[in-house]
Parts: structure tokens; C-alpha cells; sequence
């Protein structure tokens, strides 16, 4: 039973595999399926990653698009305690289109694939509550944001896309005196 054991447990999609022998001719196995989480870029790779931050072998990516973008080389190992994060706002956190592992420290943030957020690595579940609460009172990710910054305790460093330049009005020219 041991041998069939290891044998289910090689499979991609299995957690765990537990057999019970029931005499006389009886044998119940109970498996336990891996639950995809994220997608993770790694090497300019992507991989379908579980809850414990394992890659799912041979897992078809294009059936698990809805899934966040993970990237960076550890944001694997981290990415369930981010995924819970987020989800304490899940109003926000169905915005977010990719998570950035920065320097094994901190995550960046994209939302609405534009703006992005850096978190700060001491407490980010408070700067997350708070960007969500900002968000509801102001809109604030609504109007022309490029970054927010909110590494800095207690502050919120928001950068807005630069105006359009226009260009300076044609003179008309004067007409020609005869």
C-alpha cells in the first residue's frame, strides 16, 4: 500500500493520498488535490503555484488566466500570505493585476494594469487597509495615478501622470500690406 501511496502523491494535481485496506476485498483511498493560487513569473517563465507556494507540474496556464500575477524570485513562498492580504479588501483586491516581489523585502502592486503601489515592508496589511478605506472616501485610484507610495508610515506620496504637453498656438500671420 506504501508503494501506491508514494506512487498517487507523484501525480501533479495530488496534495496527499491516504489508503485504508478494508477486509475482505475492500480499499479506500482518499486524496487531497493541490488548490491552485496564483500564477508565478520566474525566469521569464510562468508557472501555476499552490497554497504552498509549490509549482502544480504541467498545469494548462490559459485554464487558470483569472489567477493573480505573481513575479519576482521568492514571491512564490509568500504569495498565500499576500493572496490573504488582500483579500481583508476584496473590493480593491479584484483590481489588482500583478504583485511584484521586491528584493525579497516588500511587494509592488499593479492595479488596473497602471498604477502601481509599493508597499512598505514593516506592516503592509495596515498600509493595504488603508489604501482601501483612501479609496472609498476619495476615488483616488479613479483619477489619472501613476504610483502611490506608502513605504513612509503614515504618509501616502501619491504621483499623477504628467498633463499632456500642448503646443504652444500658431501665430496667424498677419496679412501681407500691399
Amino acid at each position: 500500500l506504501w508503494r501506491t501511496k508514494a506512487e498517487l502523491e507523484k501525480l501533479p494535481w495530488v496534495r496527499s493520498a491516504a489508503i485504508e485496506r478494508r477486509l475482505p476485498h475492500t480499499l479506500y483511498v482518499r486524496l487531497t488535490e493541490r488548490r491552485p493560487l496564483a500564477l508565478w513569473q520566474h525566469e521569464g517563465k510562468q508557472h501555476v503555484i499552490d497554497w504552498q507556494g509549490e509549482v502544480i507540474p504541467g498545469a494548462d496556464l490559459s485554464r487558470f488566466a483569472r489567477l493573480p500575477l505573481i513575479v519576482g524570485d521568492n514571491a512564490a513562498t509568500r504569495a498565500a500570505a499576500l493572496i490573504e492580504m488582500l483579500g481583508h479588501e476584496p473590493a480593491l483586491a479584484a483590481r489588482v493585476t500583478a504583485a511584484i516581489r521586491v528584493d525579497d523585502r516588500r511587494w509592488n502592486l499593479r492595479i488596473d494594469d497602471s498604477i502601481e503601489v509599493l508597499l512598505p515592508e514593516e506592516n503592509p496589511e495596515a498600509a493595504w487597509t488603508q489604501l482601501a478605506a483612501f479609496e472609498r472616501r476619495n476615488n483616488l485610484l479613479k483619477r489619472d495615478v501613476q504610483r502611490v507610495d506608502m513605504r513612509l508610515p503614515g504618509r501616502l506620496v501619491v504621483r499623477v501622470n504628467a498633463p499632456p504637453a500642448t503646443a504652444p498656438a500658431a501665430k496667424e500671420a498677419a496679412p501681407a500690406k500691399p
